[in-house]
C-alpha cells in the first residue's frame, strides 16, 4: 500500500511540475530565506509550496538512488521493477537464482543511480551558479542541455533495470507482478 501511496504522490508532483505555468515564481528565491511576495493570492502561495514540496521529495528520492517515477512508462507497461520484484519475492515465488539475479540488477541500478544523481545535482547547481555569475547565453544553454542529458541518463538507468528484470521472470511471474501491483 505504501508503494501505491508513493505512486499517487509522485503522480501528483509530476502533474504539478509538468502543468504549472512556466512563469510561476519560486517559493524560495535564489537568495534563500525569504518567502513568496505578500501580494500573491493564498492559492498561488499554496500551489508554490506544494511545488516546492514536490521538488524536495524528488531530490530526496534521487539522493537515495530511487527513481521518483522515472520508470513509470516501463512499470505501467508491465515491466517489473527490481525493487518491487524483491518486495514481492514470496508472492512471485522467485527461485534462488532469480532472486540473486534481481538483487544484482537492483544493486547495479542503485549504485549507478546514486552516482548519476549526484552528477545531476552538481550540474544543476552549476547552472544556477552560472546564472548568478551572469554568464553568456550560449554557456547557459550548453549547461542546461548538460543538466537535461544527465537527467535522461539517470532515467535510463531506472528504465533499463526494468528491462533487465523482465528477462529474469517467467511470463506467469510477470502476470502475477502486474496483478499484485494493480498496474
Amino acid at each position: 500500500m505504501n508503494s501505491l501511496r508513493l505512486g499517487f504522490s509522485i503522480l501528483g508532483c509530476l502533474a504539478l511540475l509538468l502543468l504549472s505555468p512556466a512563469g510561476v515564481p519560486r517559493t524560495t528565491p535564489p537568495s534563500g530565506g525569504q518567502s513568496a511576495p505578500a501580494h500573491q493570492a493564498p492559492a498561488a502561495n499554496a500551489e508554490m509550496q506544494h511545488h516546492h514540496s514536490c521538488l524536495e521529495e524528488e531530490r530526496a528520492s534521487i539522493e537515495r538512488g530511487e527513481g521518483f517515477g522515472m520508470a513509470m512508462p516501463a512499470d505501467h507497461a508491465g515491466y517489473p521493477g527490481p525493487r518491487h520484484v524483491l518486495d514481492l519475492a514470496a508472492d512471485l515465488r522467485l527461485t534462488a537464482a532469480q532472486r540473486a539475479a534481481i538483487e544484482k540488477i537492483f544493486a547495479a541500478m542503485h549504485e549507478k543511480a546514486l552516482a548519476r544523481g549526484k552528477e545531476f545535482f552538481d550540474a544543476q547547481s552549476r547552472l544556477e551558479q552560472m546564472f548568478h555569475e551572469g554568464r553568456p547565453e550560449a554557456d547557459l544553454r550548453e549547461q542546461s542541455f548538460r543538466v537535461d542529458s544527465i537527467h535522461a541518463e539517470l532515467r535510463w538507468i531506472h528504465l533499463s533495470a526494468h528491462l533487465a528484470a523482465q528477462k529474469i521472470l517467467t511470463p506467469e511471474q510477470i502476470a502475477q507482478y502486474v496483478r499484485l501491483r494493480a498496474l
